[in-house]
Formats: C-alpha cells, sequence, structure tokens
C-alpha cells in the first residue's frame, strides 16, 4: 500500500486556504531592504509583500529552498511512513532549489542505502499556479488511490504543456530584476508600451507590446486566444485586485467562461514582474 506526499515550494502559489491532505509546501524566505527575513506563505502574505514593494527602492531578496531543507522534510515524512515522495520544484532556470532538491535526495538515499523510500525529483519548468494547480490535482489523485507512477506521469504531462502569458501595468521591477534590459524598459516607460511576455517550459520572451493601459487585457486574451485550443480551462493571476477583476470580467465575456480560479501572486513573479501585474496560465493542449 502506498503513501505518498508531495513536497514543493510557496513559488507553487497554491492559496493559502486550500485543504490539501498529502502536500508540504516549503517557504521561500524574503528579506526586504530594512534588513527584515520571512518565510513566504507563512509570516507574511502576499498583500503584505505586495505593500512592501509599492514603498521599496531596492528590490526584496528571495533565497532558494535549501537541500538542507528539502533533507529535513524527507526525514521526517518518512518517520511518519511515507513510501514515495514526490518533488516539484519551480522552474530550475530561475531558481537552485532544483539543484536543492536533487542534491537531498542523493544525500538521504546515500545515508540511508537500505531504504526502499522512492523519491522523484520534477521540475516544473514554469511558476506560480502553473504548477501550483497540478499539485492540487495530484493531492485528489492521491486521495483516490491513484499510484505513485500514475501521478508523477500526470505531473509531467501537465507541465509540458503549460504555458503563461504576463503583462505589467508598471515596468519599475521588470527593469530592476533584469527580466527585460534597462534600455527596453526606458524606452518602454517615454512611450506608453507594455509588454505581453510568455512563459514557456522555462524560456522568457516577450511577444507583442501594447501602448497604454487599457489595451493590455485585450492584447492578453487575444494572445491567449491564439496559443490554446483549450480556451475553458484557464487561470488568472494577479498582484493587484483592481487589475485583477478587470480580467476576470473581460476573460468571462470574451471566453464565454469564467477561470477555474483567480489567485494573489507570490513574491517569484511579484519580485520580477511587480505589484501592478497580471497574468493567464494556461494548456497549450499539446
Amino acid at each position: 500500500m502506498y503513501n505518498i506526499k508531495i513536497i514543493t515550494d510557496s513559488g507553487c502559489d497554491i492559496p493559502v486556504k486550500a485543504k490539501l491532505k498529502n502536500v508540504e509546501i516549503l517557504g521561500f524566505y524574503l528579506t526586504t531592504e530594512d534588513g527584515k527575513s520571512y518565510e513566504e506563505r507563512y509570516d507574511i502574505s502576499n498583500k503584505q509583500y505586495y505593500k512592501i514593494l509599492e514603498n521599496c527602492t531596492n528590490i526584496p531578496k528571495t533565497a532558494h529552498i535549501t537541500m538542507m531543507r528539502y533533507g529535513q522534510l524527507i526525514e521526517e515524512l518518512v518517520c511518519d511512513g511515507a513510501t514515495d515522495i514526490i518533488i516539484v520544484t519551480i522552474n530550475k532556470g530561475a531558481s537552485a532549489t532544483h539543484d536543492a532538491a536533487v542534491m537531498a535526495k542523493s544525500m538521504y538515499m546515500d545515508d540511508n542505502p537500505d531504504s526502499n523510500v522512492k523519491i522523484e525529483v520534477i521540475d516544473s519548468n514554469t511558476y506560480s499556479i502553473a504548477y501550483g494547480w497540478p499539485i492540487m490535482q495530484a493531492d485528489k489523485m492521491i486521495t483516490e488511490g491513484h499510484t505513485p507512477k500514475q501521478i508523477i506521469s500526470y505531473l509531467k504531462s501537465e507541465f509540458s504543456r503549460t504555458q503563461i502569458l504576463l503583462s505589467a501595468y508598471s515596468l519599475k521591477f521588470m527593469k530592476k530584476s533584469g527580466r527585460i534590459s534597462a534600455a527596453a524598459a526606458f524606452a518602454g516607460e517615454l512611450m506608453g508600451l507594455k509588454p505581453i511576455i510568455v512563459m514557456d517550459h522555462g524560456d522568457t520572451a516577450v511577444v507583442q507590446k501594447v501602448r497604454g493601459d487599457k489595451l493590455v487585457i485585450p492584447a492578453l486574451i487575444r494572445q491567449f486566444k491564439e496559443r490554446t485550443n483549450d480556451p475553458k480551462h484557464y487561470i488568472i493571476g494577479y498582484t493587484d485586485e483592481e487589475y485583477g477583476k478587470e480580467l476576470y470580467s473581460a476573460c468571462e465575456k470574451e471566453l464565454g467562461v469564467p477561470p477555474m480560479r483567480a489567485v494573489e501572486l507570490g513574491s517569484a513573479v511579484a519580485t520580477n514582474a511587480g505589484n501592478h501585474s497580471i497574468g493567464i496560465m494556461y494548456y497549450t493542449g499539446e
């Protein structure tokens, strides 16, 4: 009989109120310019973090989940009877978290050569609820009695066809974080241009630029419709509640169905896109 547990990081943006039976979420540590440190999800809410971003001069620093934190949690889960542990990480191209998870697995196996526990580490290749949502579904699958192999196959399949469209109403944080070049950000600010960015399998690219705030949401929806053959299954994310409401209403009107969820974007996205950003997470259908 299987006792399957999933470990992930707070970059998944699974809502705090979500009741998950088989998932453990390790929070990223955030350090603000005044030297205060917080564990995302547990010490600070998303809204509180947006407030910090609104008033900061320098972008807060984020620290990846360490090998020791993963190792300690693996030990605890095994002691509690876990037979299979699936670790899902934020895109490894943007964080050392994935490498830390791989090292923690190796360390556990080296220290416990007779252990029968199976550990699988999966790079989601994406961000936010784009990997949080499949994890939420995997939690249900565990409760329903699916095997580790079935759950791993499901997660890998979902991650292989997930994309995110993102835009920001202010280029301040993209400029500081280097997500687009400082020169491009400066030119965008002068001309009133807003980038429409696609995140696909770890790669990030500006696919369109629109002039003025009013064209951001229509452009996001248009890009979404062009990039999917499954327009009824999507989730929106935001770091600004008012813009989030606008996106929700526009999507429901244009697509005929509301989003499956509307979620606050956590530090992994907010630190780079800012506290006035919105996004659509969806499946390419491939």
